[in-house]
């Protein structure tokens, strides 16, 4: 804090993983930013992700793939299993025409970790353990922001302020930006795990009626492992005791015995309920949305971080122009959302499609997703053309035909 610019061009509130991507981009424009964070310091627990083609490519752009794949691991084949073990589906990333075709999953410290080094060497400035208080305008125009450190009140004057301080955002609240949130009813427990065997470069996932477990290598010794426990909170969970959480995920997953044989504390597990945020505007003068503040997915479709990854570049590329032109009103950085916001809406809509037809119980819509799912095991093309929405390397949006084909609903 002895050091705290009094300025920066760009001040982004919230310093996650997407924050760090834009940071880094507007960083090498020559753009000075500073992050704000309410943490004392970046997150340390072991959580994972998965990096789909379209995160991959922006990490590529920023020069830290290579650094990616020395700590993750790669799957170019992911694999839909019903509870029984039999496979419905194996989705080869290898059919998408992308550089990068193919699953990388990581322990998400460990990619914070190098995005963070990077934004740091860069010249970023980093402000932890401050509380965001308001935006700071003259006559309509932004011109800083207050925030709170050590309780005192500080000012900092910015061109433009970034929203990435997540799903409850309170630069969407000062800026007027209305949010829908849909709250699905089953919630997931997730969590970083000893090694499995017999992968050999693919991912797994399993489902059955209002289940659903995942089982992704993320290193030689990692696995990142999530599992839809339904409408049971995290108390009734714990209450039931880890062993029957164990015996749970064995008994689906017998690959998992001896990577969960280790696990006696709670500690290393999180839990969440997912919800859809949609939000009417991602803009307005002087100030801009980023990742869960902008949108929020069920992460069935594994794109939440990696569209925010994408919104990053092309927000860093829209500030530049307002930062050079000296115009940040909200007409100037809507280009932002205008080239996003269909990315975001069809992958919103996939992932709340997939997310119900993998755990719904109703006996029509179950046998919609397993002829779905036949569909695509059968049809290499029409793979191809769901891999590129579940990928989001698509470039324009597909057709309610394409959709309710690949959704098993039209031949």
């Amino acid at each position: 804090m002895e050091n705290l610019e009094e300025a920066a061009d760009v001040a982004i509130v919230g310093a996650g993983l997407p924050a760090l991507a834009l940071a880094i981009s507007l960083q090498e424009r020559g753009i000075s930013t500073m992050l704000l964070d309410s943490r004392k310091s970046a997150d340390s627990f072991p959580r994972g992700f998965t990096l789909q083609p379209n995160g991959l490519e922006v990490l590529d752009k920023l020069g830290l793939l290579d650094k990616a794949l020395q700590t993750g691991s790669k799957a170019e084949v992911f694999e839909v299993r019903a509870w029984d073990g039999k496979i419905l589906l194996e989705a080869d990333y290898k059919l998408l025409d992308h550089p990068q075709n193919y699953l990388l999953t990581v322990n998400a410290t460990d990619l914070d970790m190098v995005l963070r080094y990077k934004a740091e060497k860069s010249g970023a400035q980093f402000v932890w353990g401050t509380s965001f208080k308001d935006l700071v305008r003259n006559n309509g125009q932004l011109t800083g922001l207050k925030f709170e450190t050590n309780g005192a009140l500080q000012e900092t004057n910015t061109a433009v302020v970034v929203g990435a301080d997540g799903a409850n955002s309170r630069v969407r609240t000062l800026i007027g930006s209305k949010a829908e949130a849909q709250k699905y009813r089953d919630s997931f427990i997730v969590g970083l795990v000893g090694p499995v065997s017999g992968f050999q470069g693919r991912a797994r996932q399993y489902q059955n009626p209002g289940k659903m477990l995942g089982v992704m290598p993320a290193s030689p010794t990692i696995t990142y492992l999530f599992h839809c426990v339904g409408k049971s909170s995290f108390d009734q969970v714990k209450a039931a005791g880890m062993e029957k959480l164990k015996a749970e995920v064995n008994r689906v997953a017998p690959e998992t015995v001896e990577a969960l044989a280790g696990m006696e504390t709670w500690t290393k597990l999180a839990f969440f309920t997912p919800s859809r945020v949609l939000v009417d505007r991602w803009v307005d003068n002087g100030v801009a949305l980023l990742g869960d503040s902008a949108h929020s997915f069920h992460p069935h479709a594994g794109q939440g971080l990696n569209l925010s990854l994408q919104d990053a570049l092309v927000l860093a590329e829209v500030i530049e122009k307002a930062v050079t032109s000296h115009d940040n009103s909200a007409n100037f950085l809507r280009e932002y959302e205008t080239r996003q916001r269909m990315f975001s809406d069809v992958i919103g809509q996939h992932a709340d499609y997939s997310a119900r037809y993998a755990l719904s119980s109703n006996w029509l819509i179950r046998r919609l997703n397993r002829r779905a799912l036949n569909k695509l095991q059968k049809n290499r093309r029409l793979l191809k053309e769901a891999l590129e929405i579940t990928a989001g390397v698509f470039q324009k949006k597909p057709s309610l035909l394409k959709l309710a084909r690949i959704g098993g609903l039209l031949p």
